[in-house]
C-alpha cells in the first residue's frame, strides 16, 4: 500500500512538472477574474429587495378582514460589494406591533395603516451599510378590522373508536365542555353552528380513555378554547340468546292465529356485568296481524327491550302464520 501512494505521488509531480505552462495559465486566470470581480463589485446598482413582514400585537377584540402584505418590495441602490452582502444572508423580518398604531374608522371597518416612508429608519436597520433606498411598493401597509361577535356553539368529536375483540362503548362519548364561545364577524358568525375537533382514531381500545383534544381550526374564527377533554368508558360483552314466544297484536275479530314456529330467538350482547339478569322478561317479541291480504308471513319486531343490551339479531325475523276463526 505504501508503494502504491508513492508511485501515485510520482506520477503527480511528474505530471505539474511538464504542464508548467498550463500551471502559469491558470494562476494568470484566476488574477484577472479577481480583478474583473473587483471591478464589477465597486459600482453602484439598482437592483430589487424583498423585506418580509411579521405582524405582532392583534388587538384580541376586533377581527381582522383583509389580506395583510407579507412583503415589502424595495427598489434599492448601492455598490455591488453591499448588494452582495444583502443577497448572501437572510434579511431580518420588519416587525410591526398592530396596536402601536393609529386607528380610524370607517362605516363598515376600523383602520390602522403603516406609511413605509414614514419608517425608512427602520428599513435602514435591517440592510446592510450604503444601501440607498429609491422606492417601495406598496407604500402603505392597511390593517382592517371589524369589532368581533361571538357565538356559543357546540362540539362535536370528529373519529373513530375501534375496540379490540369483546370490548365496546359504554354509555357515550363525553367532551368537556360539549360547547364553546366562538368569535369573528356577524356574517361568518351566521353560518357555523357546531365546532368539530381534529380527526382522532383511537386503535384496540379495551379501557376507558380521558384525554385533551385539539379543535379543528376555521379560517376568520377564534375560540374561547383551543381543546376540549375527550371522556369515554369502556366495557367488555358477551353474547346471550332468548327464546320468546311470539304475541299477536290487531288480529281480526273472531279469528286466533297461529304462528310457525311459535318461538323466537333474540340473539343480544351484554355486559358480562349484567350476563346474569337478563332474562326473557325484559322483551317483548309481536308480529302485527294488521292487514294479512295477500300475505304469507308476518314480520317479527320487539315492543319492549332493555337499555343495557344491544340487539344482535331475531331469528326468524319473519315467521309463518294460519288464521283460525273461531
Amino acid at each position: 500500500m505504501y508503494i502504491k501512494l508513492q508511485e501515485l505521488f510520482k506520477l503527480i509531480t511528474k505530471f505539474l512538472h511538464l504542464n508548467k505552462k498550463i500551471s502559469k495559465y491558470f494562476i494568470f486566470l484566476i488574477v484577472s477574474l479577481s480583478f474583473w470581480f473587483l471591478t464589477v463589485m465597486s459600482k453602484e446598482y439598482e437592483t430589487t429587495i424583498f423585506i418580509p413582514i411579521s405582524y405582532t400585537d392583534f388587538p384580541e377584540s376586533k377581527q381582522l378582514v383583509n389580506q395583510l402584505e407579507k412583503q415589502i418590495e424595495l427598489k434599492v441602490k448601492s455598490y455591488g460589494f453591499y448588494l452582495l452582502s444583502q443577497n448572501l444572508f437572510k434579511t431580518k423580518p420588519l416587525i410591526i406591533s398592530i396596536n402601536s398604531l393609529t386607528e380610524t374608522k370607517t362605516k363598515n371597518y376600523s383602520q390602522k395603516q403603516w406609511v413605509v416612508k414614514r419608517h425608512y429608519k427602520k428599513l435602514y436597520k435591517l440592510l446592510s451599510a450604503d444601501i440607498k433606498i429609491l422606492s417601495t411598493s406598496p407604500d402603505t401597509l392597511f390593517i382592517r378590522f371589524q369589532q368581533k361577535h361571538s357565538k356559543k356553539v357546540a362540539v362535536i368529536f370528529r373519529g373513530n373508536l375501534h375496540f379490540n375483540s369483546q370490548y365496546r362503548l359504554k354509555d357515550k362519548i363525553r367532551l368537556f365542555p360539549d360547547s364553546i364561545f366562538i368569535f369573528g364577524t356577524k356574517k361568518t358568525l351566521s353560518k357555523i353552528n357546531y365546532i368539530e375537533t381534529d380527526s382522532v382514531v383511537f386503535d384496540e381500545v379495551e379501557k376507558a380513555i380521558k384525554q385533551d383534544i385539539d379543535l379543528s381550526d376555521i379560517d376568520g374564527i377564534s375560540f374561547s378554547k383551543k381543546q376540549v377533554q375527550i371522556s369515554f368508558d369502556v366495557e367488555k360483552f358477551t353474547e346471550k340468546i332468548i327464546t320468546l314466544t311470539l304475541s299477536a297484536t290487531n288480529v281480526p275479530k273472531g279469528y286466533k292465529i297461529k304462528f310457525y314456529p311459535p318461538k323466537v330467538e333474540i340473539v343480544t350482547t351484554v355486559s358480562f356485568a349484567d350476563y346474569n339478569k337478563l332474562d326473557p322478561s325484559f322483551f317483548v317479541a309481536e308480529a302485527n296481524a294488521n292487514n294479512l291480504e295477500g300475505k304469507n308471513k308476518l314480520e317479527v319486531k320487539l315492543s319492549k327491550k332493555p337499555n343495557f343490551a344491544n340487539v344482535v339479531k331475531i331469528k326468524p325475523s319473519r315467521v309463518e302464520f294460519l288464521l283460525i276463526r273461531q
